[in-house]
């Protein structure tokens, strides 16, 4: 299998990134059983240290090996929309973070990431909203999925908050990358924390990982998640649409499968809050639906790649 290398510099951050992650990656003997544990702390440590600010004095790709890195880990901290979305959509200019990211359509529902947000950027389709978010603004919501989640105690009028025109369809690409990158990380953590248990999980005398149709499977989803994290690596490379729209058809669209597989290994008990799995793919299922989804995603590639010559040919075309 053919990998690929991290030059000099982005081996550095990934390790300077690393020794700080692994002093804070345990969780509180209280948030054991929670659905998430935001680690503000962590956050702090990571703006200040300037890891989420890689997008603009390095590269989006380097911010995207941050984002991975931080979405491996158990406990939750928001480098996605804070240190890549956001300074890729406003490169001159550092909002408050962290920043939640929110489909107008759904703006009375429950949000991820509100609660612990200062900052949303609202997708308004064509426009981006920026709202700053206060503490008293939001009421949290018990949600499974992974994240805080929460939602405005009444309703912002967004005619009334910044807007950036013309800004949605970059707005939609780097949140597509994004998602992209932390399902394929979250993937890979749980996929081996899994293998781990096989080892220890036995059936008829014999750990459930010497089984060859385990073994397949295992594998099956590795590859699923090394193909996500290259996908949306390519794409935070490129920061082109398609390489985008393709990342996250790929991603979420697998995602299904690999929540099956993962859970049965454990015997169940990946759906419950008595085992470390539930922190990584519950929050991979809250990613699921982001951003038009993989319906969404997939339709805007066949736009990109064929709308053209499907106008050219005609209506019949289109419909074959």
């Amino acid at each position: 299998m053919m990998d690929f290398q991290l030059t000099e510099d982005q081996e550095a951050l990934v390790a300077a990134l690393q020794s700080i992650l692994q002093d804070h990656q345990e969780l509180p003997q209280s948030e054991r059983f929670s659905f998430s544990y935001f680690n503000a702390e962590l956050q702090d440590i990571l703006a200040q240290a300037g890891f989420l600010d890689a997008a603009r004095d390095i590269g989006p790709l380097e911010a995207a090996l941050v984002v991975a890195e931080t979405a491996r880990l158990p406990i939750l901290v928001e480098a996605s929309a804070t240190g890549l979305v956001a300074p890729m959509l406003l490169p001159g200019e550092r909002l408050e973070g962290p920043v939640a990211l929110i489909d107008a359509r759904s703006l009375a529902k429950a949000q991820r990431n509100l609660p612990i947000a200062r900052t949303a950027l609202v997708d308004m389709g064509d426009d981006v909203a920026i709202l700053p978010v206060a503490a008293d603004a939001v009421e949290p919501v018990e949600s499974i999925y992974g994240y805080p989640y929460g939602r405005f105690v009444t309703p912002p009028v967004l005619d009334e908050a910044r807007i950036l025109r013309g800004a949605g369809p970059r707005l939609r690409l780097w949140w597509r990358i994004a998602l992209s990158v932390e399902i394929a990380a979250a993937a890979m953590a749980a996929i081996d924390f899994t293998i781990d248990y096989v080892k220890q999980r036995k059936v008829f005398g014999r750990a459930i990982g010497s089984f060859q149709t385990v073994q397949h499977r295992l594998v099956q989803c590795r590859a699923f998640a090394l193909a996500s994290h290259y996908l949306a690596m390519r794409a935070a490379w490129s920061g082109e649409a398609v390489h985008a729209d393709l990342a996250a058809t790929h991603t979420q669209q697998g995602i299904g499968k690999l929540m099956f597989d993962l859970h049965q290994f454990h015997g169940g008990m990946g759906v419950t809050t008595e085992h470390l799995l539930h922190f990584w793919t519950y929050r991979i299922r809250g990613l699921q639906a982001e951003a038009g989804g993989v319906h969404g995603a997939a339709l805007d590639v066949a736009d990109r790649l064929w709308a053209d010559d499907a106008v050219e040919a005609g209506p019949a075309a289109r419909v074959a």
